[in-house]
């Protein structure tokens, strides 16, 4: 028999993703997974009316030639779609609830580049499947279950609706979260990055009033992810030659939000869990003062939240490690350094609209420039150093590595910290040192990257964002 525990996962971080044409998005793969998603809901489901899933898709130009596949596979099975067509991934799991389906499937790689692409899964409720569950559906694939007389398939073959308002849907159920907020006066600078919230984001912004400037606004699968929350220095430069307020950068699938102030400044999802956790402990809305974030936050996070009566939990990286841990702690706030915010009263997945609103009205009520209000938290410098490698093997296997952080560690001690992980989503090793010291910082990622690259290293240079 298989064992199935030394197998490599299809299931990475968040969903399974690859070049579409390669394992595991081949064509044939693609069909296998729309089977083993049919034998699920059959298996769990318990009413007798036809079972039902909504689909919805980045604007990645491999994307429709995914949805077509799954599409038919559901179908064989007698399961209806209702197609959202472009959309961003916090609204499919708007939508999964809203229309009361089975299940709810994203097609996106977020931030990922262009030629990638990937699925998401979110089961009735709008949450993100389990890995328990994402392990079944890699077993049934495996074990060819699929293959086996069954009774899952009906008479009818199941049918594709499309759903003609999703976008106004979920802009509608975006206001509600801030109720009586209006934008007037207020100008706003938006990067879409080409992608899914290219249509629903300036149409938000105006509904409540604001003067918008937008760039990178077209739904353009081939440039998705130029720009937006992937490289902000775009907006940067908007918000100065417009003197804009504020400005909003998305990713490609629209869970993520970075947010530029009006000098200028970069303002990553760091910045942002600190406006919102003071925000919410001076009116007393914050459970148990406490948020979850992951081990990537700045040091500077934690102290800024001590110093105003607040705490912090941490988790692996993954908003799915964030949302279990808000889910297990009775709480309702939490994020990531890279923009993916929960606001858990609302929604289960990050969503960059949903952040910046909430942001928003802070800064409404506030009456003071964003600038200010993110100034009161004082960031560690923080170096992040991206290795490509050939495997992934544990740190500890490498001897050369591992004495290394050991000597670095003892440096640090006190002043600052180091982090060796591999990212869920790529072949990349991801070095990150944080301390008072710059120039020190720097040369400890850079000497921890090459001894990663002699080790598994690709032929590709080192890639440092700071």
């Amino acid at each position: 028999m298989r064992d199935y525990s030394e197998r490599e996962r299809l299931f990475g971080t968040d969903g399974i993703r690859g070049t579409p044409g390669f394992y595991p998005l081949t064509d044939g793969m693609i069909f296998k997974i729309g089977l083993s998603i049919a034998k699920i809901i059959a298996y769990k489901r318990r009413k007798k009316d036809a079972p039902r899933v909504v689909i919805g898709r980045d604007t990645r130009l491999t994307g429709r030639r995914i949805e077509a596949i799954l599409c038919d596979a559901l179908n064989f099975y007698s399961i209806d779609v209702f197609s959202t067509g472009v959309i961003t991934t916090p609204a499919l799991s708007f939508l999964v609830r809203e229309i009361g389906v089975d299940m709810g499937i994203m097609i996106s790689a977020s931030h990922n580049k262009p030629t990638d692409n990937g699925i998401k899964f979110f089961g009735p409720e709008g949450f993100k499947l389990s890995y328990e569950e994402e392990e079944w559906i890699e077993n049934i694939i495996f074990s060819n279950l699929i293959h086996r007389p069954t009774t899952l398939r009906n008479q009818h073959m199941g049918k594709v609706y499309p759903i003609k308002r999703a976008q106004g849907q979920y802009i509608n159920f975006l206001k509600s979260t801030v109720k009586d907020l209006t934008l007037e006066n207020m100008h706003i600078a938006i990067d879409c990055g080409w992608g899914a919230g290219s249509q629903i984001a300036p149409r938000l912004y105006r509904k409540l009033k604001a003067n918008v400037t937008s760039i990178h606004d077209e739904p353009k699968g081939e440039s998705i992810n130029i720009g937006g929350a992937l490289d902000p220095s775009y907006l940067s430069k908007i918000v100065l030659q417009k003197n804009a307020d504020i400005g909003i950068a998305l990713d490609g699938d629209g869970d993520r939000c970075i947010l530029v102030d009006e000098k200028g400044n970069i303002l990553d999802g760091d910045y942002i869990l600190a406006i919102i956790a003071d925000y919410l402990i001076k009116k007393r809305e914050l459970p148990k003062n406490t948020i979850v974030t992951t081990v990537m936050n700045n040091f500077g996070l934690r102290l800024f939240l001590e110093e105003i009566g607040g705490k912090i939990i941490t988790t692996k990286v993954g908003d799915k490690y964030v949302l279990k841990a808000l889910k297990e702690n009775g709480l309702n706030i939490g994020g990531e350094q890279s923009g993916h915010i929960i606001f858990l009263d609302y929604l289960p997945s990050p969503d960059g609209l949903l952040t910046s609103l909430q942001v928003l009205r802070v800064l409404k009520e506030a009456g003071k420039p964003l600038s200010e209000i993110a100034g009161r938290m004082v960031k560690f410098p923080q170096v992040l150093v991206n290795v490509e490698v050939r495997k992934k093997i544990p740190f500890s296997d490498m001897p050369s590595v591992y004495g290394e952080l050991d000597y670095f560690n003892d440096l640090l001690k006190g002043k600052g910290r180091i982090l060796l992980r591999y990212s869920g989503t790529e072949n990349v090793a991801r070095v990150m040192v944080e301390g008072k010291d710059e120039k020190l910082i720097q040369e400890i990622a850079n000497t921890l990257a090459e001894a990663i690259k002699k080790e598994i290293g690709t032929a590709t240079e080192v890639n440092s964002e700071s």
